[in-house]
C-alpha cells in the first residue's frame, strides 16, 4: 500500500490483517517448517555498535519510518547511507525472509514486537544483547521488559524497543469520557461514530472490550465472543472508513463525534489543524503496539547495523521520528525535547500507570496453535462483519 495521507498514516494503515489472507499467507505453513528454530547467533551479543563511513545500510521498513531528517544526518554526519525497501503487510516479511531466501538481502528490519517472535523462531533475525547498543540504555524499561521480546539465551533480544501507540477512542468534545467501551453500545451514540477497517486493532479492541485480555489464546467461541460485540455495536456506527486519515477528517470537520479505533496520534495531527480532541482509555484497556529494530540474519557488517540501530535510539534522532512521524517513542531523554503537544497525546507522565493497565500483548501465531485461534482466523471474521 503507498502512503495515502501525509501525516504518517501509512504505519497503521498497513496492519490491516484482512490482506493476509491474500497472496502470499497460504506460503506461511511451509516456510516455518522450512526455517525451524535456530539458536541465537554469537554474532550480535559478541560486537559493539560502530557506523562506517561510506557503507550502506539495507533497511526493509513501513514507509513513513525512513524520516528525512534521520537519514540526512546518517549521510552528513556519519556519511552512512540508508537503501529501503517497504513493507506492504506483515504477512510479506515473512515470505521475504522466509525459507532463508531473504537472507542477506537486508540488515535492519523493523517490525511489530508481537510478531518478531515469530521471525526469530524462523531463524531470520539475529538476537541482540542490548550492551552492545548504548542507547538502548535510556529506553524507558517498560518497555525493555516486555516479556516476549526476550529470546530466552541470555540478556538477548529480538529487537530493540524504538516506537509504540495506543489505539483506543478518539473523541471530540461533544462526547463524554468513554471509561467503558460498553457505553458505546448505548443508542444515544447511532450515527455520531465511526471505525476504521483495520482488522487487528478491532479485533483485539473487541477481546478486550469483552473481557478477553489474552490475544494468543483465544478459542474459536471466544473469537466469536469478542466479534458479538462488533455486531452490537454496528447499528451505532455510521460507516466503517478505509483508514486513519479519514477518521481524522470527519472528527476535525465535526461531521463525526468520535472513533473506535482510535490511533493516539489522531489527537496530534488534530491539533495541527486547530482542532482539540481526546484520547481515553476505558477501563477494561486498549490495544497497544511496540516496534522493533531488529538484526536480519545475515547482515554484512552486524556491527554497523547496531550502529545504525543505535543512532534511531538516540535523542536527537527519536525526538525527528516523533515530530515527523507524530509517534511515540521509547528514548526516556527525548520526551523533555518534545511539544507539549506530543507528550501529552502520548501521556508519558502516565507511562507506568497506562501500560499496567494496557500492557504490549502477544498477538497469536499466523495459522493459530492447537485449539487457539490465529491471525487468519481474526481476519475471516473482521472481513466477515464489514461485509455484513
Amino acid at each position: 500500500m503507498g502512503r495515502t495521507h501525509d501525516n504518517g498514516m501509512t504505519r497503521r494503515e498497513v496492519l490491516k490483517y484482512g490482506t493476509m489472507a491474500g497472496l502470499g499467507f497460504t506460503l506461511l505453513p511451509g516456510l516455518l517448517a522450512a526455517c525451524g528454530k535456530e539458536s541465537p547467533s554469537a554474532v550480535a551479543s559478541g560486537v559493539a555498535a560502530k557506523l562506517k563511513s561510506g557503507s550502506t545500510i539495507k533497511l526493509l521498513a513501513w514507509e513513513g519510518y525512513d524520516t528525512p531528517a534521520n537519514l540526512a544526518a546518517l549521510k552528513n554526519d556519519y556519511g552512512v547511507n540508508t537503501k529501503i525497501t517497504y513493507i506492504a503487510g506483515d504477512s510479506e516479511v515473512f515470505t521475504k525472509l522466509g525459507a532463508q531466501k531473504g537472507i542477506g538481502a537486508w540488515d535492519v528490519l523493523t517490525y511489530n514486537s508481537s510478531l518478531a517472535p515469530g521471525l526469530y523462531e524462523m531463524g531470520a533475525l539475529e538476537a541482540i544483547s542490548p550492551s552492545s547498543v548504548p542507547n538502548s540504555a535510556d529506553i524507558y524499561p517498560e518497555f525493555m521488559t516486555v516479556d516476549f521480546i526476550h529470546t530466552g539465551e541470555g540478556d538477548t533480544v529480538t529487537g530493540m524497543p524504538f516506537s509504540w501507540s495506543y489505539q483506543g477512542f478518539v473523541r471530540s468534545g461533544k462526547l463524554p469520557q468513554l471509561t467503558s467501551w460498553d457505553q458505546l453500545l448505548d443508542p444515544s451514540y447511532k450515527g455520531k461514530i465511526v471505525t476504521v477497517n483495520d482488522a487487528t486493532t478491532s479485533v483485539a479492541t473487541a477481546c478486550l472490550a469483552s473481557g478477553l485480555t489474552q490475544y494468543d489464546k483465544l478459542t474459536k467461541d471466544q473469537l466469536n465472543q469478542a466479534m458479538d460485540w462488533w455486531y452490537k455495536l454496528k447499528p451505532n456506527l455510521r460507516t466503517i472508513v478505509s483508514d486513519y486519515g479519514v477518521a481524522k477528517d470527519l472528527l476535525v470537520r465535526g461531521e463525526i463525534d468520535g472513533t473506535v479505533c482510535g490511533w493516539q496520534a489522531l489527537v496530534a495531527f488534530a491539533a495541527v489543524d486547530g482542532v482539540t480532541l481526546y484520547h481515553d482509555f476505558p477501563k477494561e484497556g486498549v490495544y497497544g503496539y511496540m516496534d522493533l529494530l531488529t538484526l536480519v540474519k545475515g547482515a554484512k557488517d552486524p556491527a554497523n547495523a547496531l550502529g545504525w540501530i543505535n543512532f534511531i535510539l538516540s535523542p536527537d534522532a527519536q525526538k525527528n521520528l516523533a515530530t515527523e512521524l507524530s509517534q511515540g517513542i521509547t528514548n526516556q531523554k527525548t520526551v523533555p525535547m518534545l511539544s507539549k503537544e506530543l507528550q501529552d497525546a502520548y501521556q508519558y507522565a502516565h507511562l507506568s500507570e497506562n501500560l499496567q493497565k494496557s500492557p504490549i500483548r502477544r498477538l497469536p501465531s499466523f495459522r493459530g496453535e492447537g485449539d487457539y485461534v490465529g491471525f487468519v482466523d481474526w481476519a475471516t471474521a473482521w472481513e466477515r462483519f464489514t461485509a455484513a
